[in-house]
């Protein structure tokens, strides 16, 4: 980084409402985006935290974020909602950055084989466990989140051995690496984020995963073709892969899964699985509605607090009135 010093910005025990807006200003507008973490005090009680950095000399990126919030509270004061509290800003030195988002983050299982650590610590895997090692960094994804675990749970339930796998907003790699230690033979991961690209590689060469999961800069646009490009300090080719795959995992907001539906529907294989996460209870109806008319068959749910993940069916080329 080119500041000496950088600010976190923290905001915590938001109603999944706000945290859901809130989410989408850092995105914006913070560096690296939106860091959802669950954070667990002295008596084991979860906290669920938002956070963003911004550089220490970077005041047209923090006013961005301070009138945003302020807007988004007037908003929530005339739908009679209880207004946001003002964010905990913290001045951090390079190496406490580095360090910040480590604390409370320890070896934990999801699902009935997959466990994720952190590079500092040491585990001893059971025979059946799956071990991802994972240093989130700033992105997005360390499998605190109940959206990531909702993913992870329902990628356990689905994939194959030799599977394809497309990760759209990969964050820190943990969904990609997740596939690859699960079987799926090939593994693309998306992120428009080039810190999240750098951290992404990193763990997925951490894992030495390199020959199974390629992670480019790039995205899914509406008319279903896949942008892929390298940031500019990156050097590698763009990826290859197949022109439709068996999962497709999109861990995003409500309306950008409603805006790319269409996309995610043509990207799938017939009898492929679209796994869609991070949206809250109230738009998951919406979210449903709007893949079902892709001629996609919601076929799981999963909740945990107010957060939920779909998993959605292609059915197979013979029960199609066209090809999408």
């Amino acid at each position: 980084m080119s500041d000496p010093s950088v600010i976190e910005v923290t905001l915590c025990d938001l109603d999944a409402e706000a945290l859901q807006a809130v989410t989408q200003v850092f995105d914006r507008y913070g560096r690296g985006g939106a860091v959802i973490e669950e954070l667990f005090d002295e008596c084991g009680e979860a906290r669920t935290c938002v956070k963003t950095f911004v550089g220490s000399q970077e005041t047209e990126r923090l006013r961005h974020i301070e009138i945003s919030l302020e807007l988004l509270n007037r908003v929530r004061v005339m739908q009679q909602q209880p207004p946001i509290a003002p964010p905990r800003l913290r001045v951090l030195t390079e190496t406490d950055w580095a360090e910040a988002w480590k604390a409370g983050y320890h070896p934990f299982r999801v699902g009935r084989r997959l466990v994720i650590k952190p590079s500092w610590e040491v585990y001893h895997p059971l025979p059946h466990e799956r071990v991802i090692e994972i240093d989130p960094g700033m992105a997005f994804g360390s499998g605190l989140h109940a959206t990531t675990r909702l993913c992870l749970t329902l990628l356990e339930e689905h994939l194959h051995r030799g599977d394809t796998v497309l990760d759209l907003g990969s964050g820190s790699g943990i969904l990609a690496i997740a596939a690859a230690r699960l079987g799926a033979a090939h593994v693309l991961a998306l992120d428009i984020d080039p810190e999240a690209v750098r951290i992404a590689r990193d763990n997925v060469q951490r894992n030495g995963l390199e020959s199974m999961v390629l992670v480019h800069y790039g995205t899914i646009v509406p008319d279903g073709m896949l942008q892929c490009e390298s940031p500019p300090a990156a050097s590698s080719s763009h990826p290859s892969g197949p022109e439709r795959w068996n999962i497709i995992l999109a861990n995003l907001l409500a309306a950008t899964i409603i805006e790319l539906a269409s996309a995610l529907a043509r990207n799938l294989l017939p009898n492929g699985v679209l796994i869609a996460s991070g949206m809250i209870t109230e738009q998951s109806q919406e979210v449903s509605a709007a893949l079902s008319a892709q001629g996609l068959e919601i076929v799981a749910q999963r909740s945990e607090d107010d957060w939920v993940a779909l998993c959605a069916r292609r059915p197979s080329k013979a029960n199609l009135s066209d090809d999408l």
